[in-house]
């Protein structure tokens, strides 16, 4: 009976002392809230008078901004139909997404992969919005040279 009694009394000493610190921090946020932004009327702000676009901030710190449609050049990588369709998930840095978007812009094979060359490499990059300098990295040109030699 005693041990329940010092436990309630604990637990009623706990809350109360986790009420007076939120209801303090809530006093003081209010306080500093209205000294930042005195005139505010039916809580609502003014809206502001020009609107800032952040995307162009984050292109200016290296983002990546597409400006023209970028067409691959079928002439030096090839022409594939989607019935001469290589299973490109075997490459590593391909899985079923990326796989799909190669597809789209007409990269069906092993062949087709084999013989780009950077500047392809770059404007497939571009095109699948993927990872700058990941291709390279994963040496998808490598991976499908081998896998034809098979």
């Amino acid at each position: 009976m005693l041990f329940n009694y010092l436990s309630l009394s604990f637990s009623i000493e706990l809350f109360l002392w986790m009420l007076g610190s939120f209801l303090i921090g809530y006093f003081f946020a209010i306080q500093l809230h209205y000294k930042e932004n005195p005139v505010i009327e039916n809580n609502i702000q003014d809206e502001p008078e020009e609107l800032v676009i952040r995307a162009i901030k984050t292109v200016e710190r290296g983002g990546v901004e597409i400006k023209k449609t970028t067409k691959l050049n079928f002439n030096s990588i090839g022409v594939a139909l989607r019935n001469d369709k290589d299973d490109l998930c075997k490459i590593k840095g391909i899985g079923s997404v990326i796989e799909k978007k190669l597809n789209r812009i007409g990269i069906f094979t092993y062949q087709q992969l084999s013989n780009s060359s950077d500047s392809d490499i770059e404007t497939i990059t571009r095109l699948i919005q993927f990872f700058p300098g990941r291709i390279k990295s994963d040496d998808w040109k490598g991976q499908a040279n081998k896998l034809l030699k098979k």
